[in-house]
């Protein structure tokens, strides 16, 4: 039987590569539903090649998205969830599939970063999972959890990170950066804000408060660690100091794969490793100086409550500007760190709260800007 998938964002580079795996696999997968926001015809061009029968346009719904994205979800019929929705907005996305009772593989860390505990109190109320997308997380979450979605006793994450574009540059000499070098990820094919927040190391940031929401680690638990290869995608160290790594080439079908055949594994057809040839790893501790949104993120770990959600929403319109060059590479992290140190620590205990902090930081942010350049 082939497994039915909602793929919400299937025009975007998470989405594609979602659609990749399908088109190699069509006798394990079926796409029973689409979204997308911004390109609706390439969606429709997407859903003749997938003969997919639901499509939704989220632009047209955005008032009342709640409602018309629930009666979505359930008149497609679905088995399991893509969320690879961008940004904060992926949000709204993740909270309905899982009101719905719908397993969901999460590619959209944003969700996570802001209102983690609130969806994991949600999927366990409705008895559903949460199967993360990202490569790091996936990579994670295969080393620790069994079946049952039962976690590990561990001693620490390793999380790893390819260093973007810049690895082993000064900030004086990429402070002013040109858009296209910033976007020239040397592993992966990503779409421009992700690609953008690689080259801050701002992705690493994120992930980073997503790992210690999923996998409910402290911040001394997790440590970043800066691996140009992207083949160890992360690893984690027991108390007796043995390390467990999961491996594979940089691919996202890879991480997508395991989410949809979970607790299986399957063949999908996908790259493999080959050791009878010349393979070199390489590790390097991250370099903070010249990368400073780490200490930024540093010190929103120590607080966590609402100061990931700053950091998201300000890094958002930051990345924002940068790309339509009304701000240079350089001020993404003196902005941010200005944005993040005016605010105080507050207790996230509502959905409500999350979605009126993200809306007040990114109103701060333009202002700021603004009143800048």
């Amino acid at each position: 039987m082939k497994k039915k998938i909602i793929l919400c964002g299937a025009t975007g580079s998470i989405g594609k590569s979602a659609l990749e795996l399908v088109r190699k696999n069509p006798e394990k997968f079926a796409i029973v539903g689409a979204t997308a926001h911004r390109n609706f015809a390439e969606l429709k061009k997407i859903a003749a090649e997938f003969e997919i029968k639901n499509l939704l346009d989220t632009k047209k719904i955005a008032e009342n998205f709640p409602k018309k994205f629930g009666e979505f979800l359930k008149k497609c019929d679905a088995e399991i969830a893509i969320n690879a929705v961008s940004g904060f907005s992926g949000l709204k996305f993740s909270l309905e599939i899982l009101r719905q009772k719908i397993p969901l593989a999460l590619a959209n860390k944003e969700s996570i970063v802001a209102a983690g505990k609130f969806l994991q109190k949600m999927a366990a109320e409705n008895s559903v999972p949460i199967l993360p997308v990202d490569s790091e997380h996936s990579a994670i979450f295969q080393i620790l959890a069994d079946e049952n979605f039962q976690l590990k006793k561990f001693q620490k994450i390793i999380l790893t990170c390819s260093g973007g574009p810049f690895f082993g540059k000064n900030f004086s000499e990429i402070k002013n950066a040109k858009i296209s070098a910033a976007l020239a990820h040397p592993n992966w094919k990503m779409g421009a804000k992700i690609s953008i927040d690689s080259a801050t190391l701002a992705n690493k940031c994120l992930e980073f408060f997503e790992a210690m929401q999923l996998f409910s680690a402290r911040k001394n638990q997790i440590e970043i660690v800066i691996h140009r290869e992207s083949i160890v995608h992360s690893a984690v160290e027991f108390r007796d100091g043995s390390i467990f790594a999961q491996l594979s080439p940089p691919s996202m079908q890879s991480p997508i794969a395991f989410a949809l055949n979970f607790p299986r594994r399957k063949n999908c057809h996908l790259p493999r490793l080959d050791f009878s040839k010349k393979l070199n790893l390489s590790f390097f501790p991250p370099d903070k100086k010249n990368f400073p949104l780490l200490e930024i993120a540093d010190f929103c770990a120590e607080k966590m409550e609402n100061f990931p959600i700053i950091f998201n929403a300000a890094n958002e319109i930051l990345v924002e500007n940068f790309l339509a060059e009304k701000i240079n590479f350089g001020k993404i992290p003196e902005i941010l760190k200005k944005i993040i140190f005016a605010e105080k620590l507050e207790k996230i205990n509502s959905l409500e709260k999350i979605f009126e902090i993200d809306k007040k930081i990114r109103e701060k942010t333009r202002d700021e800007i603004a009143k800048n350049f």
